[in-house]
């Protein structure tokens, strides 16, 4: 079996694992941190690097009946002793809860002992040996990079089921350092007109549930070109960005010379527009000849930013302000999707002062106010499959994020 460690958002990486995955997509238990499922012959390594919202993944080498530290030490240790090389054997280990919260709550308690147990074993086999810890009882990916584990001596994971416990070997982790650079180590970033984070960028061209190899990507609301740098690193064949900004748009070109540099990548065609994603149809099919795409990938306008919830006022208010607008865009934008297109598209949604019913002690709910985009889409010709939010607890702006296709 195959695990898959989720990330912040744990509802959105669930769905991109099934995007991705397709009929290969077959759980055998999920739990709000942690999915496994049968077996499939993937290369994980390349997996784990499509994947915006996977933070570990690995397979499952046994598994116990019942905790048994003796057990559980002998099969660790067996795996960590064929660690390459002759220096030192550097393991960790990390336990999820998958259904069993009590039993969870044991073994992290009892995890240095069975780091212990593990380290006895392996100190037998004549190599320096090095336990590593960290502050909470399951390894973080920097701490698994930072040590060398995957090379030195593995991760060892245990996963807590209702009536029994797997314990897995990580094989690959999430590129914290990657992620970063892209992230914040660009030259042009704008935080205040919205920063969309590169993993979530990837996740929504995963949740299309088109492999963007060779694909035609459009972003007609580009920004800074996060979305076009993710797809240009999954081999998409042409890039085309558009955005009202010409800031935006020298922002893109200056990203995307950056990433191709730095990434060693071999560049995809490229074709940026100054342009309202209304108008941005007309001017692709007068200038470049595009006439079809096979992904419409995109974060809309957010709005200004908010200090405070919206009230039913203020909700009625940016109604009336935005929809419009949405829907002349996505109106034209329309006539570029094949009837096997996808769009995923991340629009706003607000935290609203709502309040509850009398009963509730008058508190406001925290519900957040969302768009009336669905009649809106379906009217322009769109079907709509899927909807997330994505959002913080801190956050009074959320991502109401849609994967559509045509009718």
């Amino acid at each position: 079996m195959i695990y898959f460690i989720l990330g912040s958002h744990p509802e959105l990486s669930i769905a991109e694992l099934k995007a991705v995955l397709g009929r290969e997509y077959r759980p055998v238990f999920v739990s709000e941190s942690v999915v496994v499922i049968e077996p499939i012959d993937r290369n994980l390594g390349e997996l784990q690097e499509r994947l915006g919202g996977i933070v570990k993944v690995g397979r499952v080498a046994g598994e116990l009946k019942a905790w048994n530290k003796i057990e559980a030490a002998d099969l660790v240790a067996s795996l960590a002793s064929g660690a390459a090389g002759k220096n030192k054997i550097s393991f960790g280990l990390s336990v999820y809860d998958l259904g069993n919260k009590k039993a969870t709550r044991f073994l992290e308690r009892d995890l240095d002992q069975l780091g212990l147990e593990v380290k006895k074993r392996l100190k037998e086999v004549g190599r320096p040996v090095r336990y590593v810890k960290g502050k909470e009882p399951r390894l973080s990916s920097a701490i698994v990079e930072t040590n060398g584990l995957l090379e030195s001596g593995g991760e060892y994971v245990l996963l807590v089921c209702e009536n029994n416990i797997l314990i897995g070997q990580t094989e690959a982790i999430q590129n914290f350092k990657a992620w970063s650079d892209r992230d914040y180590g660009r030259p042009a970033r704008d935080a205040r007109s919205g920063m969309l984070p590169p993993k979530l960028a990837r996740m929504m061209i995963n949740l299309s549930g088109i492999d963007p190899r060779g694909a035609v990507l459009l972003d007609p609301f580009c920004g800074s070109g996060t979305v076009l740098m993710e797809g240009a690193l999954m081999g998409c064949a042409e890039i085309i960005g558009s955005d009202i900004s010409e800031k935006a748009v020298a922002d893109t070109k200056k990203n995307m010379n950056w990433l191709v540099a730095a990434f060693g990548l071999t560049p995809p065609k490229i074709n940026l527009l100054v342009s309202t994603a209304a108008n941005a149809p007309l001017l692709l099919k007068e200038g470049s000849g595009v006439v079809s795409i096979d992904l419409l990938v995109t974060e809309v306008f957010l709005g200004n930013p908010r200090f405070k919830a919206v009230d039913d006022r203020e909700s009625r208010q940016l109604e009336s302000e935005l929809m419009p607008v949405f829907g002349e865009s996505f109106e034209s934008l329309a006539s570029l999707l094949k009837p096997t297109s996808r769009a995923v598209v991340a629009f706003p949604a607000y935290k609203s002062t709502r309040r509850r019913p009398t009963g509730y002690g008058g508190q406001e709910d925290g519900d957040w106010h969302r768009l009336p985009l669905k009649p809106l889409l379906e009217k322009l010709g769109y079907k709509v499959l899927d909807t997330y939010l994505y959002y913080r607890e801190d956050q009074l702006v959320a991502r109401d994020i849609y994967v559509l296709t045509r009718k």
